[in-house]
C-alpha cells in the first residue's frame, strides 16, 4: 500500500485535471439521457409501525466498499439515488433501537427497492440481520424490460462472442438474420427486430450514452462480453429517456473494476480440417479455413474503496476460401465477353470459377477507469477501440457467390466518454 499512498497526491491532481476537462466538454458534448444506476428507498418504522424521524441509513457496495448515508424525515422515509450496479449492504440505527442490517441487496440498471424497515427496542437485541431476495417485480416501472445479468452474460454461450446476442432472450425479441428474396443483406442494422419493427429502428446506448452508427442503424461501438456487467432491454411502454427509437432500447452499463484484483484470459480455435465439403458446391476441393480468438480482462483497485480499473481486449483472425457458385461454362462465355472489350474504357474484373480467398482481422479493446471523490461525488471515463478488416468478404450483396462481387473493407473507431456525477442536495 505504501507506493499508492505516494502517488494518491499525483492522482488526485491528474482526476482533478480530468473533472476539469469534462466539465469544460459539457457544453459540446451530447450529456447522459438514460438512467445507468439504481436507487434504495423505503420507510423505516419501529415495531408499533410509528414513523422514526432521524434514523441513519447507510449503504455499502460490498465490491468496492463505497458508501452512502441518507437519514430518514418527519415520516421515516429515505431515498438513495444514483446507485451503480452491484450487492450493497444496508445499515439502519438510531439511538434507543437495535441496529438493523440487511445483506444481498441486489441493484440492477433503473431499478428501484423499497424496503420498509422495522427497529426494535435496544434492551431486546443488540442486531437484527435479514438476508432476503427482494422482489423480482419493481412497481415503479411503468415500462416492459428486460434485464440480462452478469451470470447470463458469463455462462451463456454466444459463439459470435456477440454481447448484443442476448437481446433475443428478451420478449418479443427476434432475429433479423433471414431476408426476403431480393432483399439486401448487407445494409447494416441491429441484428434483431422488437414487435415486427424494422432492426434499424432500434436504439443502443453504453453507459447511458448513444452509440448508434447513424449511417449503418448499427450499434457503433463492440465491446468483449468481458467488459459487459450487464444490460436493460426495453421494448414496450417507452417513456421520454429512451425516445429516439421506435423498436426497442438497450441500455448497456460496462464492467467496474473492484477491491479484488482478477483477471482472465481464453483462446478459442477451429480448423477446416475434418469438416466435409459442402454438398450444394460443385467444386472437387474442400475450401480452407482457419480461425482463432484470444482475449484477456483485468480489473481492480488503483487505491482501495477509491480508485478502480477495468480493462478487457479481444483479437480474432480468420483466414479462409469461399467457392464461386458460378457454372464454369457462362463464366467462361461472360468473361470472353469481356476480355473483347464489351465496356470500352471501363475497367471491369474478370468472373472467377472455383475457391477465392477471404480473410477478417478484428480488434477490440477497451478500458475503465473510476474515481469517487466523496459520497456524493464520482467520476467515470471509459475508452473503447474497434479495428476492423475484411478482405475479399465485404459489401456481399447475397447474390450469386463470385470474388468480382466483393470487396475489402477497414474500419477504425474510438469512442472517449466520461461522466463527473454530483449531487448537490442530500437530506442532513
Amino acid at each position: 500500500m505504501t507506493p499508492l499512498r505516494s502517488l494518491s497526491p499525483f492522482c488526485g491532481a491528474f482526476l482533478g485535471l480530468f473533472a476539469l476537462a469534462l466539465t469544460v466538454l459539457a457544453a459540446t458534448t451530447r450529456a447522459q439521457t438514460l438512467q445507468v444506476g439504481g436507487t434504495v428507498e423505503g420507510i423505516v418504522q419501529d415495531s408499533s409501525g410509528a414513523a422514526v424521524d432521524g434514523a441513519e441509513v447507510v449503504l455499502t457496495n460490498g465490491a468496492t466498499g463505497q458508501t452512502r448515508v441518507a437519514h430518514t424525515d418527519e415520516r421515516g422515509s429515505f431515498q438513495v439515488s444514483s446507485l451503480p450496479v452491484g450487492t450493497y449492504i444496508l445499515r439502519a440505527h438510531h439511538p434507543g433501537f437495535a441496529a438493523h442490517v440487511q445483506t444481498g441487496i441486489q441493484l440492477s440498471i433503473a431499478q428501484t427497492v423499497r424496503l420498509t424497515i422495522s427497529l426494535v427496542p435496544a434492551a431486546v437485541t443488540s442486531q437484527v440481520s435479514v438476508t432476503t431476495r427482494l422482489p423480482l417485480i419493481d412497481a415503479s416501472q411503468t415500462t416492459s424490460t428486460f434485464i440480462v445479468d452478469t451470470e447470463r452474460i458469463e455462462e451463456l454461450p454466444v459463439r459470435t462472442r456477440n454481447v448484443l446476442d442476448f437481446v433475443l432472450l428478451a420478449p418479443s425479441a427476434a432475429s433479423s438474420g433471414t431476408v426476403a428474396a431480393g432483399a439486401s443483406a448487407s445494409i447494416g442494422s441491429s441484428g434483431f427486430s422488437f414487435g415486427g419493427l424494422r432492426a434499424r429502428s432500434n436504439s443502443v446506448s453504453i453507459d447511458g450514452l448513444d452509440n448508434n452508427d447513424e449511417y449503418a442503424g448499427t450499434s457503433r461501438t463492440e465491446l468483449s462480453p468481458e467488459m459487459v456487467q450487464e444490460f436493460q432491454v426495453v421494448n414496450n411502454g417507452l417513456s421520454a429517456e429512451y425516445g429516439g427509437a421506435s423498436g426497442g432500447s438497450i441500455n448497456v452499463v460496462t464492467r467496474d473494476g473492484t477491491n479484488d484484483r482478477h483477471g482472465e484470459a481464453f483462446i478459442f480455435a477451429q480448423t477446416g480440417v475434418l469438416n466435409a465439403r459442402d454438398a450444394v458446391e460443385s467444386q472437387p476441393l474442400k475450401p480452407q479455413l482457419a480461425r482463432y480468438r484470444a482475449g484477456l480482462s483485468s480489473g481492480g483497485p488503483l487505491m482501495e474503496n477509491r480508485t478502480f480499473y477495468y480493462a478487457a481486449a479481444e483479437q480474432q483472425g480468420k483466414t479462409a476460401q469461399d467457392a464461386s457458385d458460378m457454372d464454369p461454362s457462362a463464366v467462361s462465355a461472360v468473361n470472353r465477353v469481356l476480355a473483347a472489350g464489351a465496356f470500352w474504357g471501363i475497367p471491369t474484373r474478370q468472373l472467377t470459377s472455383g475457391l477465392f480467398p477471404v480473410a477478417r482481422s478484428e480488434t477490440e479493446a477497451s478500458g475503465k477507469l473510476n474515481h469517487q471523490f466523496s459520497q456524493w461525488q464520482s467520476l467515470m471515463l471509459r475508452h473503447a477501440f474497434t479495428n476492423n478488416r475484411e478482405a475479399g468478404d465485404a459489401f456481399n450483396a447475397d447474390g450469386l457467390a463470385d470474388a468480382s462481387a466483393r470487396g475489402s473493407s477497414f474500419t477504425r473507431d474510438h469512442a472517449l466518454a466520461g461522466s463527473l456525477v454530483s449531487l448537490l442536495y442530500h437530506m442532513p
